[in-house]
């Protein structure tokens, strides 16, 4: 295994070990109305990983919202330039490749663009979808739909029984 690739993954998992107290069961309302300038095209890309079916996609729970908050709170200024610059080229394949953005495109399209990314040879392409396709799946399965609804998940689990006899 290539050392380098085990220590950025290790510490991707220890990094989301300490995570803000608003990342547990969050909803979309949890966060505030401010929307960054990539908003559309992440809530498109989220959409494209985990599509809506008989249950609601990543999009309709906000794990766009998640995943900017995330990338604002938790990254360094590097690797949140990094993450910046990997949507734009993102957004930038789209308009290359099918002459149209990216919210725009067929799912199709879109998961064509984003398994060239998963596929490619460039390392900072590669980087850029793994990152953002955990960051989609962690930002599912913490919201409060997924925790209440697949989880049966309760906030304070047992119960304490004060008043029992002792004997």
């Amino acid at each position: 295994m290539n050392r380098r690739s085990a220590l950025k993954n290790l510490s991707l998992v220890l990094g989301t070990s300490a995570l803000p107290s608003w990342a547990y069961q969050w909803n979309q309302h949890s966060f505030a109305a401010s929307q960054g300038p990539n908003t559309e095209l992440l809530g498109a890309v989220v959409n494209a990983i985990i599509p809506e079916t008989d249950s609601p996609g990543a999009k309709t729970i906000g794990a766009h919202l998640y995943i900017e908050r995330m990338v604002k709170d938790c990254m360094s200024k590097e690797d949140q330039q990094a993450f910046q610059n990997g949507l734009q080229k993102l957004a930038s394949a789209a308009m290359k490749n099918y002459q149209k953005a990216f919210p725009m495109l067929s799912s199709q399209e879109q998961i064509s663009l984003l398994t060239n990314l998963q596929n490619s040879t460039l390392p900072e392409e590669n980087q850029f979808f793994k990152r953002l396709k955990g960051l989609t799946v962690a930002s599912y399965t913490s919201s409060e739909y997924f925790l209440t609804q697949h989880r049966n998940y309760t906030m304070a689990p047992g119960f304490y029984h004060g008043c029992v006899p002792v004997q």
